[in-house]
């Protein structure tokens, strides 16, 4: 089976090229013998509510067409969306999706793999190469990993490979290249704060949202009541 990966900020750069673009790879996958699999990635980016004031005219363009080549059953071509706001798609989209799969973020177990994954990618690996000035103070290892997963719960996979690499900075930008026990900790602190606040801000953000519907609302609801006859006497 062909395959083709998109993004869906690679589309609104496009302007009024994104409808050629757009019908050229459709025209490709249902004239391949292989049958295509179009993956798009950061896909609210462009599938997004067309009711939205800020879609450009071109973008919207594009959706039209992306509708237009994807409106009925097709052994052609399987489209595979991902996206961290799928509430963002417009409701057209979401009628063509047959089945929704829900990445969440890591249990503990699947924490503890990772960690030790990255550990080992970032730290371990170039430290035994000696190819870098980068060395790991002694500790156990692997108990270190364990009580980290233990505490980081909440991150996502790709916040846990950012501590391997934040864990081989501080290892770089220290006087003698050696990662010690209390720096790793102090990078996990570091992005276990700033986990929680990005988490506070995405709660502000729903919590302005539901407050905007629901004053869209009362405005609606308010502008549909009739004001009753006055009787004189």
């Amino acid at each position: 089976m062909d395959y083709a990966i998109m993004t869906g900020g690679d589309v609104a750069p496009m302007g009024k090229e994104g409808v050629t673009a757009m019908h050229k790879v459709f025209d490709w996958a249902n004239t391949s013998r292989n049958g295509v699999l179009l993956f798009v990635d950061e896909a609210d980016a462009f599938l997004r509510k067309r009711s939205k004031e800020m879609i450009s005219e071109d973008l919207r363009a594009t959706l039209n067409a992306f509708l237009y080549r994807t409106g009925e059953q097709s052994n052609k071509f399987m489209l595979v969306l991902a996206s961290n706001q799928p509430e963002q798609f417009d409701w057209a989209i979401n009628d063509r999706l047959d089945e929704m799969v829900e990445f969440d973020v890591p249990t503990l177990e699947e924490r503890e793999r990772l960690v030790r994954q990255y550990f080992d990618m970032f730290v371990l690996k170039p430290a035994a190469e000696g190819k870098r000035r980068l060395k790991v103070a002694e500790f156990d290892y692997s108990a270190k990993c364990a009580e980290i997963a233990a505490i980081a719960e909440g991150l996502s996979g790709r916040e846990i490979s950012k501590l391997g690499v934040a864990w081989q900075a501080a290892a770089y930008a220290s006087d003698d290249g050696i990662l010690t026990e209390k720096m790793i900790d102090e990078r996990v602190q570091d992005t276990i704060k700033q986990h929680a606040k990005k988490v506070t801000w995405h709660e502000d953000q729903d919590s302005k949202a539901k407050e905007h519907l629901g004053s869209a609302y009362a405005s609606i609801k308010d502008a549909s009541v009739t004001p009753a006859p006055t009787k004189h006497s």
